[in-house]
């Protein structure tokens, strides 16, 4: 009997879910909110790979059973069934957000007639079927569960010839009308409760997710024994309790994100960075993820922590990005299906989530606030350690000793030859490679590279005037090249800024270097001749060299207090002002940069301090970058952030605000509870992205800190986890989960090594051919896909890797480092090593011949058993498996 069915969202399960039912003969009409997408469905082209999905929509269309729309009320007005796929994004612990499905269902609950059901397709948690009725609002409609289980890759048959169709309802009659609409699909109907339909999906795959990393661990043991998992396989299969379908073993299993721009702070052991994601990744990608941790805030605690990384990803990404921009101009660009931490400015304990693509101006997100406690140490900085960003080797290296140092030179100089013994005592200088020989430290001694330039100390102290100097060089400073020479040099207004040219030639005197102080053009200028302090400055420290790469250094980020308002404070005396507001009494304090990284740096230095400062971005008619200007206001704030003034210029602004009648607190963001400030969402803006997204875990708050101190959600899609969260919810702790996804991580590992192996023993500079790079076959999905995982790995480790997959052309944007070829046996051309890691059927065809005489060693590792082991062997081939 012909229905009529609204399916909301058109993603892959709705797609899917709208053409198959159309075939089955009801009239469909999917509604999308994107009109791109409709327009191209509407002319039959279909954004997903899935064999037999374009034919159906096609046949559907032609037949008028099926059509696109972004009319939801024309949709829904006559529907006797409203199917909801829309995404329920899941945190790192498998937590849902159900925002997308509570704000479809009132988006449709005015539209659709009595009696009508509505279905819940969507991946869901146990209780979401009564959040659905609740946001209806209407008690004349019915809420159904119907779990889908769709298989990327065989979707249509799947849908089309299910293994059991679950309907989860309390209303009989509701059920069986769902039931009817699957008239004519040959399988089992299982009706329930909604909670039972809700766990079922959550716990088959899991199960699933559990039989696959047993089947690995088994296949290890295999290997161990000297046994044949796939004869181990086999007789397992046997057993009718157990069953033969996935004890296959394989390279694991495989989730949106960052763009990779945007930044996070990271902490190894004590050295603590602020990177890039893009740059976190390739970290990993050599080091590992052990150890890693990142700035997190947990909604409630007073400050944020660092917390270890679970996981960290990059994948392909082809689709819509979001721009997200707050009242207070701190912005982070997302995935559109990208959870984001939300309030409602109001109440600090009413926090939720939200898709960045939903956000709108009634949204407040959180700006982290505060920092971890840094312990009270003092440091050394050794400027030796640099030497080699300078082109130095220590033989280059002149060191002046200090009198202690020529005392000790003189109990040791017996070991230098009798001529060099002669220079050495007469002059108090030696070669950095002979001080070291002769056992000595450095403390004390000056370096230079020639007798008469300039010396600076080879350790110098940490303290406050030394962070100050070094805000001034981020403010006024640059480095400059004349041939192998290197000068760092700070430029001051001619004439209004004697007392910071004096401030820094005085410190450096105090270091026993030569400072120079002149006027150069149209400033004056204090500078210091040295390749020596210049490599600090610009590797060392990472200060940068020129105004578009200044950044905070890394090593201030585990400094107290005190030092890193010094350096904010030369950062203001260098490039900062302050000013009345419209005439007074109100008072701002300003700063502006080219430079990204340091306006980034510092919106968060000042967040550790409890300041939040607006952030501005602009560019004037004739310049061809960006500029950030940063800007605190609000008497209160301004007090706070005195420090960044002159003594006398803070008594006039103390003044001032004492003249206020009433204190008007800056708009845009509101403090609500600890931790974190609260900024109102000014706008979200759309655009399409092509390449790379990066997605991080952190188990515990499940947020991280990113570019300006804007707090993001994690967001890692998987049934396993979402599992492991409600049994947690539930108080069960459900430690088998937690052993199926550690055995999952080491896979990847155990098929690095194979290669490895079957290299030689190393695979840098080897070339690896790859057969393979979706996470299954028969499908254009890269997400979590364990052959791009092992391919990154392999990259990481040296490797020139050459990779083929129906599905991918062009490039890996996952690891760009790959190349990727057309034909199937173009990865084999002077290949070591052929790693099959997808288990595509064209593989199994191939000329094996052909792929002999196209590689210099006959090795393959087939990572999914896919091969035909008997036919290699006889050319010459050594086979490795899994289980093998």
């Amino acid at each position: 009997m012909d229905q009529t069915i609204a399916v909301i969202g058109t993603g892959y399960v709705g797609l899917t879910t709208g053409a198959c039912f159309s075939s089955l003969g009801h009239t469909v009409v999917c509604v999308d909110i994107d009109p791109d997408k409709v327009a191209s469905l509407q002319q039959g082209r279909i954004p997903i790979h899935e064999p037999g999905l374009e034919e159906i929509v096609r046949e559907g269309m032609d037949a008028g059973r099926l059509r696109f729309t972004t009319d939801v009320g024309a949709a829904t007005a006559d529907a006797q069934f409203a199917y909801l796929c829309v995404p329920t994004p899941q945190g790192a612990d498998g937590s849902a957000d159900l925002t997308y499905l509570e704000a479809a269902a009132e988006q449709i609950a005015p539209h659709l007639p009595a009696e009508a059901v509505v279905v819940n397709k969507s991946t869901v948690p146990v209780g979401s079927t009564r959040r659905v009725e609740q946001a209806l609002g209407r008690s004349d409609l019915y809420v159904v569960s119907n779990p889908e289980f769709l298989r990327e890759g065989s979707a249509v048959h799947d849908f089309l010839n299910p293994d059991r169709v679950v309907i989860g309802s309390d209303d009989q009659g509701a059920a069986i009308r769902v039931a009817s609409l699957y008239l004519g699909v040959p399988a089992p109907l299982m009706v329930t409760d909604p909670a039972s339909a809700e766990t079922i999906k959550y716990a088959s795959n899991a199960f699933l997710a559990m039989k696959l990393s047993f089947v690995n661990a088994v296949a290890a043991l295999c290997e161990a024994l000297g046994a044949d998992a796939d004869d181990v396989m086999l007789g397992m299969g046997y057993d009718t309790r157990i069953g033969n379908k996935f004890l296959r073993p394989g390279p694991g299993w495989g989730g949106s994100c960052f763009e990779g721009a945007e930044t996070v702070l990271v902490r190894r052991g004590w050295q603590t960075s602020l990177i890039t994601f893009e740059q976190l990744a390739c970290e990993v990608e050599s080091r590992g993820i052990a150890g890693v941790e990142v700035l997190a805030w947990n909604p409630g605690d007073p400050a944020p922590e660092f917390f270890p990384v679970a996981q960290l990803t990059v994948r392909d990404y082809d689709g819509v990005v979001v721009d997200i921009v707050t009242k207070m101009g701190r912005r982070l660009t997302v995935t559109a299906d990208h959870p984001m931490v939300v309030g409602d400015g109001v109440d600090p304990e009413r926090t939720g989530l939200r898709l960045a693509d939903d956000l709108t101006t009634d949204d407040w997100l959180p700006i982290a606030q505060g920092a971890p406690l840094a312990p009270d140490h003092f440091l050394i900085h050794d400027l030796t350690a640099t030497l080699g960003h300078a082109d130095l080797d220590p033989s280059q290296v002149i060191c002046r000793l200090s009198a202690v140092q020529r005392q000790r030179l003189f109990e040791v100089a017996d070991e230098l030859p009798a001529g060099r013994r002669r220079d050495v005592l007469r002059s108090g200088t030696l070669r950095l490679d002979e001080l070291e020989r002769l056992g000595m430290d450095v403390d004390g001694a000056l370096l230079g590279t020639t007798t008469n330039g300039t010396y600076v100390p080879a350790l110098v102290p940490d303290g406050d005037e030394l962070w100050w100097m070094l805000g001034i060089y981020a403010a006024e400073g640059h480095v400059t090249r004349d041939g192998s020479r290197r000068r760092v040099a700070c430029s001051f207004h001619p004439h209004l800024e004697h007392d910071l040219v004096e401030r820094v030639r005085a410190y450096w005197e105090g270091q026993g270097v030569k400072a120079e102080a002149r006027r150069v053009s149209t400033t004056r200028q204090v500078a210091v001749s040295s390749r020596v302090l210049a490599a600090w400055f610009e590797s060392g420290l990472g200060l940068g060299s020129t105004s578009y790469t200044k950044r905070v250094p890394d090593v201030l980020w585990g400094l107290p207090e005190s030092r890193q308002k010094a350096f904010l404070r030369g950062l203001w005396d260098g490039d900062g002002s302050w000013s009345y507001v419209n005439g007074g009494p109100s008072v701002c304090l300003e700063y502006g940069t080219v430079s990204r990284e340091l306006a980034d740096g510092m919106l968060r230095l000042l967040g550790g301090l409890g300041i939040v400062a607006r952030l501005k971005v602009g560019r004037s008619a004739k310049a061809t970058t960006d500029a950030y200007f940063l800007t605190i206001s609000g008497a209160d704030q301004v007090e706070q952030a005195l420090f960044l003034v002159p003594e006398g210029e803070a008594f006039e602004i103390r003044a001032a605000l004492d003249r206020q009648a009433k204190r008007i607190a800056p708009t845009g963001y509101r403090r609500l509870g600890k931790g974190a400030v609260w900024a109102r969402v000014a706008r979200v803006e759309s655009r399409h992205h092509v390449g790379p997204v990066y997605s991080i875990e952190v188990p515990g708050p499940h947020t991280v800190v990113a570019t300006g101190g804007l707090v993001a959600h994690n967001c890692f899609p998987k049934d396993t986890r979402a599992l492991r969260f409600m049994a947690t919810e539930a108080g069960y702790d459900f430690d088998l989960l937690d052993a199926v996804l550690s055995i999952n991580d080491a896979q990847f590992d155990r098929v690095v090594a194979k290669i490895t192996q079957a290299a030689g023993g190393t695979v840098d500079g080897v070339r690896i051919g790859v057969w393979g790079l979706t996470f299954k076959a028969n499908t254009d999905d890269r997400r979590d896909s364990p052959a791009v995982e092992i391919v990154r790995r392999l990259v990481a480790a040296g490797a020139e890797v050459h990779a083929h997959d129906p599905t991918v052309t062009g490039s890996l944007p996952e690891v760009p480092e790959v190349v990727v070829c057309d034909d199937v046996y173009a990865p084999c051309q002077g290949a070591r090593v052929l790693a099959v890691l997808t288990e595509w059927d064209q593989f199994k065809w191939v000329d094996l011949d052909k792929v002999a005489d196209a590689m210099t060693d006959r090795h393959v590792v087939d990572a999914r058993n896919l091969l035909d082991r008997g036919a290699l062997l006889r050319r010459g081939f050594t086979h490795q498996g899994i289980g093998r």
